[in-house]
């Protein structure tokens, strides 16, 4: 079996954290590899062109709304009805927008934004971007 080469510090930690999670300390260490390489996989991501359009979308009252959402202004263009080609200073008055156009009995169309919408590549809500 291979062997590695650990500082006095490091063998204890590992030795402790092997106790804590009832694990052997070969599993501590692979536990942590796996978690580091999650981390650089996920930062590794090439960045997001802040001036490329990002297709979104809102499922609200059975309907379906598209959007698009331009990142470097924070704004929102909506692209199907009920608003269709109107555009908003942040994604959250265009959820009100369709909020109120959608189900205008609702007293308070009040709705945030980057909760409200969905990125169309992935259903993550738009606050994954912020």
């Amino acid at each position: 079996m291979p062997t590695i080469e650990l500082d006095d510090r490091t063998a204890e930690l590992v030795r402790f954290a092997a106790r804590m999670f009832d694990v052997s300390e070969s599993e501590v260490v692979a536990r942590a590899l796996r978690e580091f390489t999650r981390l650089h996989e996920q930062h590794a991501k090439p960045p997001r062109d802040p001036w490329a359009p990002v297709p979104v979308y809102a499922q609200y009252e059975g309907h379906r709304v598209e959007a698009t959402y331009l990142p470097a202004t924070r704004r929102l263009v909506v692209t199907s009805e009920p608003a269709a080609g109107q555009r908003f200073k942040s994604p959250s008055g265009a959820a009100r927008a369709v909020v109120a156009a959608l189900n205008p009995a609702r007293t308070a169309a009040t709705t945030n934004g980057w909760r409200f919408w969905h990125l169309t590549e992935t259903g993550e809500r738009l606050e994954s971007l912020r």
